[in-house]
């Protein structure tokens, strides 16, 4: 058996009041102690948040009613090779483009991990909430013309907040190719270096649903 030489988390932790994407009518993140071993003899938590907290997966159902849901994919899918684009360039509140992604070395079956830099700034401000960089539609639907995997962002979505259409047009170029999408990804600055590794995001298993939350890690061979 061949086991990694190194496992790199690329996951946003979830607490109590965690920055996640702010919907209209946002409900904050709420986790709790809900036993106490002092009283109960155990300690245990209740957690209530919504399913796009922290780093997730997006099926299809989430934009297509008609679309599998999250538990309906199989586990192969969210194993794939890993490009890293890094992004970390581009400018608050920017698009990134065609010509962003258009060079990028990959071969079948990869993912595409867009490092925007955004992870490193999860907080609960109007700049990482809202300011996020994005996939624009055109280039959504250059790589769901590729042949891969699917798509990763650090971002707490990959489309656009200002512009709800833009935000729902990059998603639907995706999933209706069969591309999978994983949003608020984080990226240590050690995997910046060029090297291809194995991507690994298992969602949780919640049937009827439309994402669900994942501990996505980089696999040293």
């Amino acid at each position: 058996m061949i086991l990694p030489r190194r496992i790199f988390d690329l996951s946003q932790p979830v607490f109590n009041n965690c920055p996640q994407y702010p919907d209209v009518n946002p409900r904050p993140a709420s986790v709790r102690l809900l036993y106490t071993e002092a009283v109960q003899g155990v300690n245990k938590e209740i957690v209530e948040i919504s399913t796009h907290t922290g780093t997730h997966c997006d099926a299809p159902f989430h934009f297509l009613s008609e679309g599998p849901t999250i538990d309906e994919i199989t586990l192969d899918k969210y194993v794939a090779p890993a490009v890293i684009a890094d992004l970390r360039h581009k400018t608050l509140g920017s698009s990134i483009e065609v010509d962003d992604v258009r060079d990028l070395q990959v071969e079948g079956g990869d993912v595409v991990l867009l490092n925007t830099g955004w992870g490193h700034k999860r907080a609960n401000t109007e700049e990482f909430l809202t300011k996020y960089v994005f996939l624009d539609e055109a280039a959504a639907e250059y790589l769901a013309q590729r042949d891969i995997a699917g798509v990763g962002i650090d971002a707490v979505s990959l489309g656009a907040y200002y512009d709800k259409a833009k935000s729902g047009s990059a998603h639907k170029s995706l999933l209706n190719a069969g591309k999978f999408i994983v949003e608020e990804l984080y990226f240590p600055d050690e995997v910046m270096d060029g090297k291809k590794r194995l991507f690994v995001a298992f969602p949780v298993k919640l049937r009827g649903c439309g994402a669900a939350w994942t501990r996505a890690t980089l696999w040293d061979a």
